[in-house]
């Protein structure tokens, strides 16, 4: 019987240490990809800030998560943003980029409703007596 229970706890032992080398590979892989994730980062913005100084004289106050807040100081903390500032522009750019097609087609609509509104503008100034 005892030599069952250890043929039972070394099975358990040796399954534990499949799953620890499973965990290990895994974890280099997300590693890797983190480091290949930066590395892209990382040329993106030399890219963009090589060269060409990136004109930014818009200022925008906004409140951000916790979430982001992290995620904008280890840009930062990693010197792949200069400020968090640099680090919401380059988030708020490549989020534009990212979903260009829809921000092509709101583009579209709003060209749409001002063509709209301008032609009820000069409806307006036509009727004699509508007040401004």
């Amino acid at each position: 019987m005892q030599e069952n229970e250890m043929s039972a706890k070394e099975r358990v032992l040796r399954g534990v240490e499949e799953v620890g080398r499973g965990v290990r590979d895994v974890s280099g892989g997300v590693l890797d990809a983190a480091e290949s994730a930066a590395e892209n980062i990382k040329d993106t913005i030399k890219s963009k800030t090589s060269g060409e100084r990136l004109t930014r004289d818009n200022v925008v106050m906004v409140r951000v998560d916790k979430d982001s807040l992290a995620r904008m100081d280890e840009l930062v903390e990693t010197e792949l943003a200069s400020s968090r500032s640099n680090a919401a522009a380059l988030l708020i750019t490549d989020g534009i980029k990212a979903r260009q097609g829809l921000f092509n087609a709101i583009h579209a609509k709003v060209n749409e409703i001002r063509k709209a509104k301008e032609k009820l503008r000069k409806l307006r100034d036509q009727e004699a007596g509508w007040p401004d």
